[in-house]
């Protein structure tokens, strides 16, 4: 009997900052394709596997190997914007070591209109949209060459790729999903499941691509929702996330909610979705909370009217007033969205915005602000109509917006700093302390090196994607050429990942070497972290840090460690 040949599924996770909590990675794409791979005939040709933790977390060196591990005949990878560009550096590695390996790609990311992902030189086909139905033409066409001339797939043809023209096949989301009790739909290990009652959204929002990936909406019966909230449950779920893009979209949502009020009666369960607010009527919000909904997120964007037709985004703003304040009346959080950077919007119409959403909610209520820069993302209408408003934007992820015709480069500095006024809990990851005897925000992974004593090591030991350094000296400055070329040999291997480098002295070294060693991180070009608005307006860096970890056997002058304090919060995030 022939050998199968192995298609493994990767989705690498976003890298922040944060060392307090779990770090979510939604593996949903994974197991969905996995089932369409599972009923296919391709099943017979074909075995399905996973990369999921540990081997997610590890740096690209060690992603490699796991990937390289498993010998795969075919690579398929989801692609956002938080990992696009280090899944195509992986992979390229990947090729370079495995060049037999077939690679495709799918999710947010691809579009044709991509600034680099078809220039890389690393993808064989991409698919745009939905990928269950496509997975068996498309794991044939790799096995055989041919072209699948499928509507949605992009295929390499020389040194360009074509774009299928045939109908791909159309799925409803009740024959595309799994079914409920599938064994790879688990809770992660803090008790979060993920499911969707919807796929699609009958809005055209200009920023967004939903309505491009799919035509019209498609909708699971009540019946099959419910079942899958079980089945969660009864596999240790405690919050449930909705994924829809709009939950109450659904035309029988209000049937929905009463379902999951019955069915958590007696508590147990957390649910979270993203709704319209102006639809939403206090009958609504009273299901809602009976169905102990903790959290509900509504996209506001703006309250400018004539921004709101531009985007097209049509909002009944008194309606979605008194949606809102209904869900807070009833103890639900509500994280309200909005965007600075829009097409005919000014600093003045956002400031107005914002002062309108921190408005709504009175003492005790749970509300929360959440502002977030335009981004003008690949496929979307706003980035093919960039011109008509003079849009400039970021060439690489995260694609934020920097200017347009009515918002200037500087108006958006200041929409960041008023944001850090009167949303500072919005201000993700910013470091607790970057000079003291006790470092909280230090990444678990620690690895030591002593100078002069240790021989320079031409690789940091370690797997993590998110690594400490702490770098021991009686006297670093005199070591401070080893300690500049350990920092710049570290990052030039591993640019992706996350760095900490943690000067451990003796004693109170000169602050030059903090200014030479600054000097040295941002001489490399800046990472994904270092491009998000708060960040890069603040002219800081928040993927490789330095910090400084006081002796506890020893006594410093106050001055110094106040004044070193000082040098790292102003170039560090």
């Amino acid at each position: 009997m022939r050998r199968k040949s192995n298609v493994l599924f990767i989705q690498l996770p976003q890298l922040d900052n944060d060392v307090h909590g779990p770090h979510e990675n939604v593996p949903l794409a994974a197991a969905y394709l996995t089932h369409a791979l599972e009923r296919s005939e391709e099943r017979r040709l074909y075995t399905a596997q996973t990369l999921g933790p540990p081997d997610e977390d590890g740096d690209d060196g060690a992603l490699v190997a796991s990937i390289l591990a498993r010998e795969p005949a075919v690579v398929a990878a989801t692609l956002y914007l938080w990992n696009v560009e280090r899944t195509l550096r992986v992979l390229r590695l990947v090729k370079q070591r495995l060049p037999s390996v077939r690679i495709a790609v799918g999710g947010p990311e691809v579009a044709a209109e991509h600034p680099f992902l078809f220039r890389s030189g690393v993808v064989d086909a991409a698919v745009a949209g939905e990928g269950e139905g496509v997975l068996p033409l498309l794991l044939r066409a790799l096995r055989t060459g041919r072209d699948p001339n499928a509507h949605g797939i992009a295929w390499r043809s020389g040194a360009g790729f074509r774009w299928g023209r045939r109908p791909a096949p159309a799925m409803a989301l009740c024959d595309a999903l799994p079914p409920p009790a599938y064994g790879l739909l688990e809770p992660d290990p803090a008790g979060m499941a993920y499911t969707e009652a919807s796929r699609g959204c009958p809005l055209a929002c200009t920023y967004c691509r939903y309505h491009h990936l799919r035509a019209r909406p498609t909708y699971l019966e009540p019946a099959d929702v419910i079942a899958r909230v079980a089945a969660l449950r009864r596999r240790g779920a405690r919050e449930i996330r909705f994924v829809d893009p709009t939950f109450n979209a659904h035309p029988r949502f209000r049937e929905i909610v009463r379902w999951l009020a019955r069915l958590n009666r007696t508590g147990g369960l957390r649910f979270f979705a993203e709704l319209r607010g102006d639809v939403l009527t206090p009958d609504d919000a009273d299901w809602l909370a009976a169905a102990r909904f903790a959290e509900i997120e509504i996209g506001v964007q703006t309250i400018a009217p004539r921004v709101l037709e531009l985007i097209r985004r049509p909002t009944r703003l008194e309606s979605l007033e008194c949606g809102i304040t209904a869900l807070l009346a009833r103890g639900i959080a509500v994280t309200v969205d909005l965007m600075y950077g829009l097409p005919g919007q000014t600093f003045d119409g956002f400031s107005r915005s914002l002062d309108w959403a921190h408005g709504l909610g009175r003492r005790g209520q749970k509300l929360n602000v959440q502002c977030l820069q335009t981004l003008l993302i690949p496929g979307t209408d706003l980035r093919r109509l960039r011109r008509r408003w003079s849009i400039r934007s970021l060439p690489k992820p995260p694609y934020g917006v920097l200017s347009t015709n009515t918002f200037s480069e500087r108006e958006m500095h200041r929409a960041e700093e008023l944001l850090q006024q009167r949303t500072p809990a919005q201000q993700d990851c910013v470091t607790v302390r970057f000079m003291g005897r006790h470092l909280p925000d230090l990444f678990p992974e620690r690895i030591h090196i002593h100078l002069p004593a240790d021989p320079l090591p031409g690789r940091i030991p370690g797997f993590s994607a998110r690594r400490a350094v702490l770098l021991h000296g009686d006297d670093l400055w005199a070591a401070r050429a080893e300690l500049l070329s350990i920092l710049c040999a570290a990052v030039r291997r591993e640019p992706g990942i996350l760095w900490q480098f943690v000067l451990v002295p003796g004693r109170e070294e000169p602050l030059d070497l903090l200014d030479l060693l600054i000097a040295g991180l941002r001489g490399f070009p800046a990472h994904l972290n270092d491009r998000y608005a708060a960040v890069r307006f603040a002219r800081k860096m928040a993927a490789r840090r330095l910090f400084v970890q006081l002796r506890r056997d020893r006594t410093y002058e106050l001055s110094w460690t106040a004044a070193a304090e000082r040098m790292l919060r102003a170039a560090f995030w």
